[in-house]
């Protein structure tokens, strides 16, 4: 029977970029680059925002990422998981959002324009639809790349499980609904992820 050197062991968990001393600028083609902090692709990148109205008509994300040529020329990159700039890492889910909170579950905003009902200009009887903005939390795994809404249906059925004790401060707490992102803080300082 052949020993696993313990060196090997280590290197699983030193190599996720949770342990990273410095980010790595470039292109995340899938979540293992995300996750061992080895982006594919380096270049020129740059996010590109765009009007509320192209959001709204055109069905656009709020912003996308291009790349830069040497001669200037921008080309749009759609095959993607995300990207860093050296400094912040964005997660490709309806457009570039950046993460808020790196460590066993990385929390991130998605910013949407949602459609809702048409409202009726009485002087000249149009339909006028409102289009409001909405921000949603979500929650990344990054041992699994899982993806969740954070919500406490999701904290406490999905997440919080793994550590039972912070699971039973927040089924007496009576405020938890107003402090989702504050479970995910102390779930990420309490539990330290692991490859497997």
């Amino acid at each position: 029977m052949m020993a696993i050197p313990v060196i090997a062991q280590n290197r699983n968990q030193a190599d996720l970029i949770t342990n990273a001393r410095t980010l790595k600028k470039g292109l995340y083609k899938s979540f293992e680059e995300f996750q061992t902090n080895s982006p594919s692709e380096e270049g020129d990148l740059i996010i590109k925002n765009r009007s509320a109205a192209a959001q709204i008509y055109l069905l656009a994300s709020r912003n996308e990422l291009v790349i830069r040529d040497a001669g200037g020329q921008e080309h749009k990159i759609k095959n993607y998981w995300g990207f860093c700039d050296g400094q912040y890492i964005y997660i490709k889910d309806n457009g570039l959002n950046k993460i808020q909170e790196l460590g066993y579950y990385c929390m991130y905003e998605l910013h949407v324009m949602q459609p809702s009902r048409g409202i009726v200009n009485q002087a000249d009887m149009t339909v006028n639809s409102i289009n409001t903005p909405v921000q949603l939390k979500k929650v990344v795994n990054i041992v699994t790349g899982q993806i969740l809404e954070l919500s406490a249906y999701n904290l406490k059925k999905y997440i919080l499980p793994q550590d039972s004790s912070l699971l039973d401060e927040f089924r007496v707490d009576k405020e938890k609904k107003d402090q989702l992102e504050y479970y995910i803080y102390r779930f990420n300082q309490r539990n330290k992820p692991t490859l497997k």
